[in-house]
Parts: structure tokens; sequence; C-alpha cells
């Protein structure tokens, strides 16, 4: 592998190492996927002088957004294609800067007049597959470093170390001086993953989950089987629900991971844990919860699932009707074919009734009031149905109702 080739041959690597001078580096996740034989479009320097300047210039070359993450320390810019490139300023040397990272395969650096910087083994991990701390001494340091051991074996691929892992189980009460949004950031990464349930299992094996999870530990054992089940069944879903639910919904979670997020917290409350989750992951958890609890009350009765009971459920799953989907076809075991077309039936007539609230209001000469959402509401419900098929046919239900 010629490395200075690949390296030098995007146009962003070449324009900082022609105008930084001598002592700067690329570290990091860059150097590793390299050497993974993975293209990775953010890029970590390790700069020793004028890491502000650097930064700056390199924001208005390829015109990017400037971030101050650390004033004097460290330095963002945000392309406009996606890239991220962060400048760091190196502190004593490069070596130095590389035993104070967290795992060998990340404690690696390149520069054109050095070569490869390796002085923990990273590469050899690389090819081995395994995750190792440079020292104990860096999980200490910021514990955060133990679930995000987790986050790269999921992310990855790779095994995580035995003495490392022991390390991990040791040190893991400091995950409790940590800042939940960092922890947050971290669990909701593995959640994406497609065997986030394997990677879970391990860290409540290792008794770190219960450090962010302070639930008992039967009950998130229960929880994890049901999140490994459905891990299984979501391999089994139709490509176009997989390619939805891939989508991101906030905080860099994905649809299919805020399902996973409520299989894990099944009779829990977010407010609980370590998880600091945004308003629109509140309200999905919230319509999952609620119109899975409906579903479980119609099943309980033994009612069918017809559509006037799926447009009930569908409409308490508000904004989450994918995700709400995917979650009763595993839950409840209905096909989960049909129940995808239905979903896509009620978005369309959610989102184009054929009379609009101003309509119904001028056909039955009323002011604004109430009754005119709970009449629009039920003849969505009749479209949805099929029982209202045209304008026309609106119109008369309408003037017929008794809302």
């Amino acid at each position: 592998m010629d490395l200075k080739k690949i390296i030098l041959s995007d146009p962003v690597n070449k324009w900082v190492f022609s105008n930084a001078g001598k002592d700067i580096f690329l570290v990091g996740g860059y150097v590793r996927d390299i050497l993974r034989g993975v293209s990775s479009k953010d890029k970590d320097y390790a700069v020793k002088d004028n890491v502000e300047y650097l930064a700056l210039e390199a924001s208005k070359k390829f015109n990017g957004t400037f971030i101050a993450l650390k004033k004097g320390m460290t330095y963002r810019v945000a392309l406009k294609s996606k890239e991220i490139l962060d400048f760091s300023s190196i502190e004593g040397s490069i070596n130095e800067d590389l035993t104070r990272r967290d795992f060998t395969i990340n404690a690696i650096a390149w520069s054109p007049k050095t070569g490869i910087i390796d002085i923990s083994g990273g590469a050899d991990d690389i090819r081995g597959k395994t995750i190792k701390a440079v020292q104990t001494k860096n999980l200490i340091d910021d514990p955060l470093r133990i679930i995000r051991a987790y986050r790269f074996s999921a992310e990855l691929g790779f095994s995580i170390d035995t003495s490392t892992r022991g390390n991990l189980r040791k040190h893991s009460e400091g995950l409790k001086r940590v800042a939940s949004e960092r922890i947050t950031d971290e669990a909701f990464k593995i959640l994406k993953n497609k065997d986030a349930a394997r990677y879970l299992i391990e860290c409540h094996k290792d008794s770190v989950l219960k450090n962010i999870l302070p639930v008992s530990a039967e009950e998130l054992a229960q929880n994890l089987k049901l999140l490994k089940e459905f891990d299984l069944f979501y391999r089994t879903m139709p490509r176009i629900l997989n390619k939805t639910l891939k989508e991101e919904l906030s905080q860099g979670i994905s649809r299919v991971g805020v399902i996973r997020l409520a299989l894990l917290l099944r009779n829990s409350s977010i407010k609980d844990t370590r998880f600091r989750a945004s308003e629109e992951i509140k309200k999905a958890l919230t319509s999952i919860y609620k119109s899975s609890a409906l579903a479980s009350e119609i099943s309980g009765q033994k009612e069918k699932l017809s559509k006037e009971n799926l447009f009930r459920i569908f409409k308490t799953s508000g904004e989450s009707v994918f995700e709400t989907s995917a979650a009763l076809s595993f839950l409840f075991g209905y096909e989960i074919g049909p129940l995808l077309k239905e979903a896509k039936r009620f978005i369309a007539v959610r989102h184009k009734t054929l009379l609009d609230g101003n309509e119904i209001q001028k056909l039955l000469n009323i002011p604004p009031s109430a009754k005119i959402g709970r009449i629009l509401s039920s003849l969505q419900e009749e479209q949805f149905k099929g029982a209202v098929k045209t304008k026309a046919e609106a119109k008369k239900w309408v003037l017929n109702s008794s809302l």
C-alpha cells in the first residue's frame, strides 16, 4: 500500500501538508481507516504550532465553517461536502500525544516526513481486529472511553482485548462522572448498529451498562433478550422499509435506533437514564409506547386488526408510523407487508384529506371550533377505510355526520 500516494491524492490533505510547516500529522480514525482499506471523509490533524491560524486558513481555502471547539487547542472546519476537519494542538511531542489516546488502533500518526508513527502496535491490532487500550490510565482519565470501546467494537466489527475488557469492567463506575450528553452520543451510535443487541449484551455482561441504565439486572437482561430478537427480525424487513428506518431522526440516531431504544427502555422512562434525548426522540418514544399499548389492548380483547383499529393505532403513532409498523409486526406478529401498505395509505390520507377544515366549516356554515377537528379526523378515518373515496362523497358524509 502506497500510503503517501493515497493520502496526498486527497486535495485537502495535499493543501494542509503543503501549508502547515513540518510539525503536523494526520492522526486517529482517518489513518486507521486507510490501513483498514476503508475511505474516510473526516480528518484529524495534530499540529504543533499556529493551530488556529491553520484551521482558519483551511476554512477560507475550502469555503468551510470555522468552529472553535476549545480556544487555543481544538478547532473544526465543517465543509459543505459534510466532511469534517479537526485541528488539535500537540502538547509535547507527537509520541507523547499518541500515548494519551484511547485505543491503539487510534494512536497512529502519519506525515509526509515521518511516514507512519505507531508506538503502541496499532497497525497490528487493526490487522488482528482488536480493540486494545493504549494504557489503563487513559480509561481512568476519561471514562467515556469505556463505553466508546463497545461503540468501536460495534462499528468496526472488532473484538475487545481480554485485558482491556477487564479494565472496562473494573473502572466502569467512572462513567457516573461523565457528562450525560457525551454518554448519549456514544450509546446512540451503538443503537444505530445492525448488531446493537450483541454489543449492548457484552456491555451488560461487563457490568458497564448498569452505570448508564439504572434498572434492575433482571429487567435489563429481559429487555436485551427482546432487543436481540428484534435485531434478528429486522434483517427480514422489506428493503423499502429498511431504507426508511435507517434515516437519521435526531442526535445521530436512526429511526430503527429509536425502536431499539424503546425496547431497551421498556417499562422504564428515558428521564431515569443517563441519556439526554431531544424532544423529537422523546416524542417518537412516546408514540411507539402509546401505539403499542393500544395494539396490546386490541390484541388482548381478541379484536381483529381492522382498518378502524389500524387507523386508531396509526393516529396514536403521530409522525412515527413506520417505526410503529415495525414494532407492531415484531411484537404482535402482524405481517409486515400488508401493514406497511396500510401505513403508506394512512400517511397519504393524512397529507391529502378530501376536504380540509375550511371547506368543512363553509359546508356546515359554522364558526371555527373543536368540532371541525373531530369531523376532519373522522373523515380521514372513513377515507382510510375506503368508505369515502371522492370529494362529493366526502361532502355528503360531512352533511350527514352527527358529530
